[in-house]
């Protein structure tokens, strides 16, 4: 029988699971006073365990949260955890992007023991986003300059400018321009989801007349609701309703969802635009009589580039509903959708009426 050698000393788990972190960890007590460094800390700070414990936790860390806006101090009074960016200064004076989650410890009962806080080097992170803030302004003049201007000499020759055009020669060069037109189309839509995603574009909020902004989205669409033999309708509260919103955003918002849901309702049903006073807030409904959307593709509606079964024969790449999510959020909204196959889908959005960005 193999003998089993059982240490009188229980193992310290804590201390090793810190240690093994590939974040750096750093753990204070009541008074600010570091208690614990792990590995990845003594590298990203440059100061041995040894040397910083007992040390208060800004002498060590320099971040440019240090302070009243200290994330530990505010773990600690509040209860919740807190995440914020920061620069931290190595010992070396070198300056460190890194993500800062601070969180309270406490004992069973409630009684605060000190806190901990997590440091995770986002300069790689923060190198990616620069690279795609660069290939966005990239496609914004590189890609879309071109379109448009194809687009502007083909609609010069169906105008006539170069001369008459015979019947095929029209038809070959009206499709080349609807086709051009669409791809233009295409490059905006990605760009402003890359501009929102970066949060390049950002809500300039004014305060907007709800059922006139309303109003002009469905006059927008009418032609297109017509032209598929949809019935566009629309529902407003009595009061007026004023809301702090960007009006831009907003109507790209409404109308991405208006345009998916007369786009795939069938010939003569109906579209509905729903709006409801909710009094800190309003709600918008864009409800449609479809096919519906089957459940496991509504976890992932709002998904960048993402098309369910139920997508029939129209064309995209899913990119007009991750804009809305976008520009929900920007206004710190909320949007959910609600259907079942064969009953039709409702999408449902909220703005709050103070537009505190």
């Amino acid at each position: 029988m193999e003998n089993t050698i059982m240490s009188a000393t229980p193992p310290d788990w804590p201390h090793f699971i810190i240690q093994s972190m590939a974040d750096g960890v750093v753990t204070v007590n009541g008074q600010m006073q570091i208690t614990d460094l792990n590995q990845a800390a003594e590298k990203l700070t440059g100061y041995h365990r040894e040397e910083a414990l007992g040390k208060f936790c800004g002498e060590i860390l320099r971040s440019s949260m240090c302070g009243r806006e200290c994330p530990l101090k505010m773990a600690m009074a509040g209860g919740d955890a807190v995440s914020r960016e920061a620069v931290v200064k190595n010992r070396s004076g070198q300056k460190i992007e890194v993500m800062l989650t601070a969180s309270a410890l406490r004992d069973d009962k409630g009684n605060l023991l000190g806190g901990v806080e997590t440091l995770r080097d986002i300069a790689l992170f923060k190198l990616i986003e620069r690279e795609r803030r660069q290939l966005a302004g990239m496609f914004a003049h590189d890609l879309k300059g071109p379109v448009v201007g194809v687009a502007g000499l083909l609609n010069r020759l169906l105008q006539g400018k170069a001369g008459e055009l015979g019947p095929q020669q029209t038809v070959l060069v009206e499709t080349m321009f609807q086709e051009v037109t669409r791809l233009e189309k295409l490059i905006t839509n990605f760009l402003d989801f890359v501009r929102l995603d970066l949060h390049i574009l950002k809500p300039l909020p004014s305060a907007i007349q709800v059922e006139k902004e309303c109003v002009e989205v469905i006059t927008r669409y009418q032609s297109l609701a017509e032209s598929k033999e949809v019935v566009l309708m629309a529902e407003f509260p009595q009061e007026i309703i004023i809301l702090q919103a960007d009006p831009v955003l907003f109507q790209r918002a409404l109308g991405n969802l208006v345009e998916n849901a007369v786009k795939y309702s069938p010939p003569h049903t109906q579209v509905t635009v729903q709006v409801k006073n909710l009094g800190e807030e309003v709600q918008f409904r864009v409800q449609d009589q479809g096919p519906g959307i089957d459940p496991p593709d509504l976890p992932h509606l709002f998904d960048l580039l993402y098309r369910g079964k139920n997508q029939g024969q129209e064309s995209g790449l899913g990119l007009g509903l991750a804009i809305v999510k976008r520009i929900v959020e920007a206004h710190h909204g909320r949007l959910w959708v609600e259907s079942s196959p064969g009953q039709g889908a409702a999408f449902f959005f909220t703005l709050p009426k103070n537009g505190s960005f």
